[in-house]
Protein backbone atom coordinates (compact mmCIF):
# COMPACT_ATOMS: atom_id res chain seq x y z
CA UNK A 1 0.00 0.00 0.00
CA UNK A 2 1.22 3.49 -0.86
CA UNK A 3 2.32 5.35 2.28
CA UNK A 4 0.24 8.34 3.34
CA UNK A 5 3.49 10.27 3.62
CA UNK A 6 7.03 9.59 2.50
CA UNK A 7 9.96 11.81 3.51
CA UNK A 8 13.36 11.27 1.91
CA UNK A 9 16.55 13.02 3.04
CA UNK A 10 14.67 16.16 4.09
CA UNK A 11 16.95 19.05 4.97
CA UNK A 12 16.07 22.53 6.15
CA UNK A 13 18.67 24.54 8.08
CA UNK A 14 17.94 27.95 9.59
CA UNK A 15 20.95 30.30 9.43
CA UNK A 16 21.86 32.25 12.55
CA UNK A 17 22.27 36.02 12.62
CA UNK A 18 25.98 35.68 11.77
CA UNK A 19 25.23 33.50 8.75
CA UNK A 20 26.22 30.15 10.24
CA UNK A 21 23.99 27.07 10.17
CA UNK A 22 21.58 26.98 13.11
CA UNK A 23 18.61 24.80 14.02
CA UNK A 24 16.36 22.88 11.68
CA UNK A 25 16.31 19.38 10.28
CA UNK A 26 19.45 17.83 8.79
CA UNK A 27 18.45 14.63 7.02
CA UNK A 28 15.06 13.11 7.87
CA UNK A 29 13.78 9.95 6.18
CA UNK A 30 10.60 8.09 7.19
CA UNK A 31 7.28 6.71 5.91
CA UNK A 32 3.86 6.99 7.54
CA UNK A 33 1.15 4.41 6.81
CA UNK A 34 -2.42 5.29 5.91
CA UNK A 35 -4.47 5.93 9.06
CA UNK A 36 -1.43 6.04 11.36
CA UNK A 37 -0.87 8.54 14.17
CA UNK A 38 2.84 9.31 13.95
CA UNK A 39 4.56 11.53 16.51
CA UNK A 40 7.69 13.66 16.17
CA UNK A 41 9.07 13.85 19.71
CA UNK A 42 12.03 15.79 20.98
CA UNK A 43 13.28 18.81 22.94
CA UNK A 44 12.87 22.40 21.76
CA UNK A 45 15.02 23.20 18.76
CA UNK A 46 15.46 19.59 17.61
CA UNK A 47 13.76 20.15 14.22
CA UNK A 48 10.33 18.60 14.75
CA UNK A 49 8.30 21.75 14.01
CA UNK A 50 10.54 22.58 11.04
CA UNK A 51 9.79 19.11 9.66
CA UNK A 52 6.05 19.65 10.13
CA UNK A 53 6.14 23.07 8.48
CA UNK A 54 8.03 21.63 5.51
CA UNK A 55 5.37 18.92 5.12
CA UNK A 56 2.66 21.60 5.24
CA UNK A 57 4.38 23.79 2.65
CA UNK A 58 4.91 26.62 5.13
CA UNK A 59 8.68 26.35 4.62
CA UNK A 60 10.62 25.36 1.51
CA UNK A 61 13.24 22.69 2.37
CA UNK A 62 16.85 23.08 1.22
CA UNK A 63 16.76 19.59 -0.30
CA UNK A 64 15.03 16.21 -0.15
CA UNK A 65 11.64 14.91 -1.18
CA UNK A 66 8.12 14.94 0.29
CA UNK A 67 5.42 12.67 -1.11
CA UNK A 68 1.77 12.66 0.02
CA UNK A 69 -0.27 9.59 -1.00
CA UNK A 70 2.11 8.87 -3.88
CA UNK A 71 2.20 12.46 -5.16
CA UNK A 72 5.31 14.61 -5.00
CA UNK A 73 4.61 17.88 -3.21
CA UNK A 74 8.28 18.81 -2.86
CA UNK A 75 11.28 17.57 -4.81
CA UNK A 76 14.60 19.28 -4.34
CA UNK A 77 16.06 17.85 -7.55
CA UNK A 78 13.22 18.79 -9.89
CA UNK A 79 12.37 22.01 -8.09
CA UNK A 80 8.74 21.02 -7.58
CA UNK A 81 7.08 22.70 -4.58
CA UNK A 82 3.28 22.43 -4.35
CA UNK A 83 1.52 25.28 -2.53
CA UNK A 84 0.03 24.68 0.91
CA UNK A 85 -3.58 24.94 -0.30
CA UNK A 86 -2.98 22.17 -2.88
CA UNK A 87 -1.48 19.62 -0.46
CA UNK A 88 -4.80 18.39 1.01
CA UNK A 89 -3.76 18.85 4.61
CA UNK A 90 -5.43 20.14 7.78
CA UNK A 91 -3.48 21.83 10.56
CA UNK A 92 -4.03 22.49 14.26
CA UNK A 93 -1.60 24.93 15.86
CA UNK A 94 -0.58 25.48 19.46
CA UNK A 95 -2.50 28.78 19.49
CA UNK A 96 -5.63 27.28 17.79
CA UNK A 97 -5.91 30.49 15.64
CA UNK A 98 -9.67 30.72 16.17
CA UNK A 99 -11.32 33.64 14.33
CA UNK A 100 -12.77 35.77 17.18
CA UNK A 101 -15.28 37.63 14.99
CA UNK A 102 -16.91 34.42 13.71
CA UNK A 103 -19.34 31.97 15.25
CA UNK A 104 -18.37 28.39 16.01
CA UNK A 105 -20.12 27.27 12.81
CA UNK A 106 -18.39 29.85 10.61
CA UNK A 107 -14.97 28.99 12.07
CA UNK A 108 -15.45 25.34 11.18
CA UNK A 109 -16.94 26.17 7.77
CA UNK A 110 -14.18 28.59 6.78
CA UNK A 111 -11.91 26.06 4.97
CA UNK A 112 -14.88 24.94 2.86
CA UNK A 113 -15.83 28.49 1.92
CA UNK A 114 -12.31 29.45 0.78
CA UNK A 115 -11.38 26.12 -0.82
CA UNK A 116 -9.50 26.58 -4.09
CA UNK A 117 -9.41 22.95 -5.16
CA UNK A 118 -13.19 22.45 -5.07
CA UNK A 119 -16.23 24.69 -4.78
CA UNK A 120 -18.77 23.58 -2.20
CA UNK A 121 -22.45 24.47 -2.36
CA UNK A 122 -24.13 26.09 0.62
CA UNK A 123 -25.96 22.83 1.25
CA UNK A 124 -22.69 20.87 1.26
CA UNK A 125 -21.05 23.41 3.57
CA UNK A 126 -23.95 23.22 6.02
CA UNK A 127 -23.99 19.42 6.01
CA UNK A 128 -20.22 18.93 6.33
CA UNK A 129 -19.83 21.63 8.98
CA UNK A 130 -22.70 20.32 11.10
CA UNK A 131 -21.34 16.77 10.85
CA UNK A 132 -17.82 17.71 11.93
CA UNK A 133 -19.08 19.86 14.82
CA UNK A 134 -21.23 16.96 16.01
CA UNK A 135 -18.22 14.67 15.80
CA UNK A 136 -16.16 16.88 18.12
CA UNK A 137 -19.07 17.50 20.49
CA UNK A 138 -19.75 21.13 19.52
CA UNK A 139 -22.97 20.71 17.56
CA UNK A 140 -25.00 22.46 20.24
CA UNK A 141 -22.61 25.46 20.19
CA UNK A 142 -22.78 26.17 16.44
CA UNK A 143 -24.29 29.66 16.78
CA UNK A 144 -22.21 30.70 19.78
CA UNK A 145 -19.42 33.30 19.30
CA UNK A 146 -16.09 31.47 19.24
CA UNK A 147 -14.72 33.74 21.98
CA UNK A 148 -17.25 32.28 24.44
CA UNK A 149 -15.74 28.79 24.24
CA UNK A 150 -13.50 27.35 26.95
CA UNK A 151 -9.91 26.38 26.17
CA UNK A 152 -10.84 22.75 25.63
CA UNK A 153 -13.77 23.71 23.39
CA UNK A 154 -11.54 25.99 21.33
CA UNK A 155 -9.15 23.09 20.85
CA UNK A 156 -12.06 20.96 19.61
CA UNK A 157 -13.11 23.75 17.25
CA UNK A 158 -9.61 24.01 15.80
CA UNK A 159 -9.69 20.26 15.24
CA UNK A 160 -13.13 20.45 13.60
CA UNK A 161 -11.91 23.18 11.24
CA UNK A 162 -8.88 21.08 10.27
CA UNK A 163 -11.09 18.04 9.57
CA UNK A 164 -13.83 19.87 7.66
CA UNK A 165 -12.30 19.29 4.23
CA UNK A 166 -11.47 15.63 4.99
CA UNK A 167 -7.71 16.11 4.53
CA UNK A 168 -5.27 13.40 3.51
CA UNK A 169 -2.98 14.49 6.37
CA UNK A 170 -3.76 16.10 9.71
CA UNK A 171 -0.80 18.03 11.13
CA UNK A 172 -0.87 18.80 14.86
CA UNK A 173 1.75 21.15 16.31
CA UNK A 174 1.69 20.84 20.12
CA UNK A 175 -2.12 21.29 20.14
CA UNK A 176 -2.61 20.53 23.84
CA UNK A 177 0.19 22.58 25.36
CA UNK A 178 -2.07 25.52 26.32
CA UNK A 179 -4.48 23.36 28.35
CA UNK A 180 -4.21 22.62 32.07
CA UNK A 181 -2.90 19.18 33.07
CA UNK A 182 -6.24 17.49 33.74
CA UNK A 183 -7.89 18.79 30.57
CA UNK A 184 -4.80 17.89 28.55
CA UNK A 185 -5.12 14.25 29.63
CA UNK A 186 -8.80 14.21 28.69
CA UNK A 187 -8.12 15.75 25.29
CA UNK A 188 -5.40 13.19 24.53
CA UNK A 189 -8.00 10.45 24.68
CA UNK A 190 -10.51 12.53 22.73
CA UNK A 191 -8.03 13.34 20.00
CA UNK A 192 -7.01 9.70 19.68
CA UNK A 193 -10.68 8.67 19.46
CA UNK A 194 -11.40 11.22 16.73
CA UNK A 195 -8.35 10.19 14.75
CA UNK A 196 -9.41 6.54 14.92
CA UNK A 197 -13.02 7.29 13.99
CA UNK A 198 -12.16 9.48 11.02
CA UNK A 199 -9.27 7.29 9.86
CA UNK A 200 -7.23 10.38 9.01
CA UNK A 201 -3.45 10.03 8.94
CA UNK A 202 -2.03 12.33 11.62
CA UNK A 203 1.42 13.73 12.37
CA UNK A 204 1.74 15.01 15.92
CA UNK A 205 4.52 17.24 17.22
CA UNK A 206 5.26 17.38 20.94
CA UNK A 207 8.05 17.59 23.50
CA UNK A 208 5.88 15.79 26.08
CA UNK A 209 6.96 12.13 26.24
CA UNK A 210 3.88 11.07 28.24
CA UNK A 211 1.65 12.54 25.55
CA UNK A 212 3.60 10.78 22.81
CA UNK A 213 3.47 7.41 24.56
CA UNK A 214 -0.28 7.73 25.22
CA UNK A 215 -1.55 8.52 21.73
CA UNK A 216 0.97 7.37 19.12
CA UNK A 217 1.05 4.36 16.84
CA UNK A 218 4.74 5.10 16.24
CA UNK A 219 7.18 7.71 17.52
CA UNK A 220 10.20 9.32 15.88
CA UNK A 221 12.57 10.73 18.52
CA UNK A 222 14.56 13.71 17.23
CA UNK A 223 17.75 15.32 18.47
CA UNK A 224 19.78 18.15 16.91
CA UNK A 225 17.93 17.96 13.61
CA UNK A 226 18.20 14.19 13.24
CA UNK A 227 15.88 11.26 13.88
CA UNK A 228 17.66 9.02 16.38
CA UNK A 229 15.02 6.29 16.78
CA UNK A 230 11.67 5.31 15.28
CA UNK A 231 9.43 2.69 16.86
CA UNK A 232 6.22 1.83 18.62
CA UNK A 233 5.75 3.53 22.03
CA UNK A 234 6.49 0.29 23.91
CA UNK A 235 9.71 -0.27 21.97
CA UNK A 236 10.87 3.33 22.41
CA UNK A 237 10.30 3.08 26.17
CA UNK A 238 11.51 -0.46 26.83
CA UNK A 239 14.26 -0.70 24.19
CA UNK A 240 15.71 2.80 23.71
CA UNK A 241 18.56 2.95 21.20
CA UNK A 242 20.72 5.36 23.22
CA UNK A 243 21.17 7.10 26.56
CA UNK A 244 19.57 10.21 25.09
CA UNK A 245 16.36 8.35 24.21
CA UNK A 246 16.37 6.54 27.56
CA UNK A 247 16.64 9.80 29.49
CA UNK A 248 14.27 11.82 27.32
CA UNK A 249 11.48 9.23 27.14
CA UNK A 250 10.70 8.46 30.77
CA UNK A 251 12.90 8.33 33.85
CA UNK A 252 15.79 5.95 34.04
CA UNK A 253 18.60 4.52 36.10
CA UNK A 254 21.87 4.18 34.20
CA UNK A 255 24.82 2.12 35.43
CA UNK A 256 28.03 2.55 33.45
CA UNK A 257 30.38 -0.38 33.03
CA UNK A 258 31.81 -2.87 30.51
CA UNK A 259 30.46 -6.01 28.84
CA UNK A 260 31.82 -9.00 30.75
CA UNK A 261 34.29 -11.44 29.16
CA UNK A 262 32.83 -14.91 28.68
CA UNK A 263 29.36 -13.89 29.92
CA UNK A 264 27.49 -12.51 26.94
CA UNK A 265 24.57 -10.97 28.87
CA UNK A 266 26.42 -9.50 31.85
CA UNK A 267 27.76 -5.96 32.32
CA UNK A 268 30.23 -5.25 35.11
CA UNK A 269 29.60 -1.95 36.93
CA UNK A 270 30.90 -0.36 40.15
CA UNK A 271 27.60 -1.46 41.75
CA UNK A 272 28.13 -5.08 40.73
CA UNK A 273 27.47 -7.43 37.81
CA UNK A 274 24.18 -6.81 35.96
CA UNK A 275 22.33 -9.55 34.14
CA UNK A 276 20.80 -7.76 31.14
CA UNK A 277 20.04 -7.80 27.44
CA UNK A 278 23.23 -6.95 25.54
CA UNK A 279 22.80 -6.01 21.84
CA UNK A 280 25.07 -7.90 19.43
CA UNK A 281 26.77 -4.62 18.50
CA UNK A 282 28.42 -4.59 21.95
CA UNK A 283 31.41 -6.98 22.08
CA UNK A 284 33.07 -8.23 25.27
CA UNK A 285 35.05 -5.46 26.95
CA UNK A 286 33.02 -2.68 25.32
CA UNK A 287 31.89 0.26 27.40
CA UNK A 288 28.16 0.15 28.04
CA UNK A 289 25.44 1.65 30.20
CA UNK A 290 22.77 -0.54 31.77
CA UNK A 291 19.29 0.99 31.64
CA UNK A 292 16.72 0.08 34.31
CA UNK A 293 13.39 1.90 34.62
CA UNK A 294 12.41 2.84 38.21
CA UNK A 295 9.23 0.73 38.12
CA UNK A 296 11.28 -2.34 37.15
CA UNK A 297 13.24 -2.35 40.43
CA UNK A 298 11.75 -4.50 43.20
CA UNK A 299 12.37 -3.31 46.75
CA UNK A 300 12.22 -5.27 50.01
CA UNK A 301 13.67 -5.15 53.48
CA UNK A 302 17.19 -6.50 53.42
CA UNK A 303 16.50 -9.18 56.06
CA UNK A 304 13.33 -10.36 54.25
CA UNK A 305 14.68 -10.56 50.70
CA UNK A 306 14.49 -13.93 48.96
CA UNK A 307 17.70 -15.29 47.42
CA UNK A 308 18.15 -13.97 43.84
CA UNK A 309 17.30 -16.36 41.02
CA UNK A 310 19.34 -16.92 37.89
CA UNK A 311 19.16 -13.86 35.64
CA UNK A 312 18.52 -11.47 38.51
CA UNK A 313 20.73 -8.74 39.97
CA UNK A 314 20.65 -8.08 43.73
CA UNK A 315 21.83 -4.79 45.25
CA UNK A 316 21.78 -3.55 48.85
CA UNK A 317 21.54 0.05 49.98
CA UNK A 318 19.90 2.64 52.19
CA UNK A 319 16.90 4.83 51.47
CA UNK A 320 17.82 8.51 51.31
CA UNK A 321 14.49 9.90 50.12
CA UNK A 322 10.85 8.77 49.95
CA UNK A 323 8.16 10.71 48.05
CA UNK A 324 4.50 9.73 48.32
CA UNK A 325 2.71 10.13 44.97
CA UNK A 326 -0.71 8.69 45.79
CA UNK A 327 -0.72 5.68 43.50
CA UNK A 328 2.95 4.93 44.22
CA UNK A 329 5.99 5.89 46.29
CA UNK A 330 9.31 6.92 44.78
CA UNK A 331 12.41 5.95 46.73
CA UNK A 332 15.93 7.16 46.16
CA UNK A 333 18.30 4.44 47.34
CA UNK A 334 22.05 4.88 47.84
CA UNK A 335 24.03 1.84 46.67
CA UNK A 336 27.83 2.05 46.90
CA UNK A 337 27.76 5.78 46.20
CA UNK A 338 25.29 5.49 43.34
CA UNK A 339 21.70 6.71 43.65
CA UNK A 340 18.95 4.45 42.28
CA UNK A 341 15.39 5.60 41.72
CA UNK A 342 12.68 3.06 42.63
CA UNK A 343 8.96 3.45 41.93
CA UNK A 344 6.91 1.05 44.04
CA UNK A 345 3.37 0.52 45.25
CA UNK A 346 2.58 2.44 48.42
CA UNK A 347 2.47 -0.68 50.64
CA UNK A 348 4.57 -1.76 52.37
CA UNK A 349 6.21 1.54 53.22
CA UNK A 350 9.92 1.94 53.88
CA UNK A 351 11.53 4.67 55.93
CA UNK A 352 14.40 7.00 55.16
CA UNK A 353 17.77 5.45 56.22
CA UNK A 354 16.24 1.96 56.22
CA UNK A 355 18.48 -0.79 54.82
CA UNK A 356 16.82 -2.42 51.80
CA UNK A 357 17.47 -4.93 49.05
CA UNK A 358 16.84 -4.15 45.38
CA UNK A 359 16.20 -6.88 42.83
CA UNK A 360 16.34 -6.35 39.07
CA UNK A 361 15.39 -8.96 36.51
CA UNK A 362 17.60 -9.29 33.44
CA UNK A 363 14.44 -9.04 31.33
CA UNK A 364 14.05 -5.43 32.47
CA UNK A 365 17.66 -4.30 32.00
CA UNK A 366 19.26 -3.40 28.69
CA UNK A 367 22.81 -2.43 27.80
CA UNK A 368 23.22 0.74 25.72
CA UNK A 369 26.14 2.19 23.79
Amino acid sequence: MTPALRIEQLRKIHPTSDGRAGGGVQSATFDIAQGELFTLLGPSGCGKTTTLRAIAGLEAPDSGRIEISGRDVFNGQSGKNVALHDREIGMVFQSYAIWPHMSVFENAAYPLRVSRGRRYSQKEIAAKTSAVLDRVGLGAFATRPATQLSGGQQQRLALARALAREPRLLLLDEPLSNLDAQLREQMRLELKRLQRETGVTAIYVTHDQSEALAISDRIAVMRDGKIVQIGKPKDIYQRPASEFVANFVGRSNLFRGTVAEGERNVVQTPCGAFACHVPSALPAGANASVLVRPECVSISRADEALPPRSGQTRLAGNIVRAVYLGEAVEYLVSVDGAEILVRASWAPAYEVREHVALTISGEHAIALL
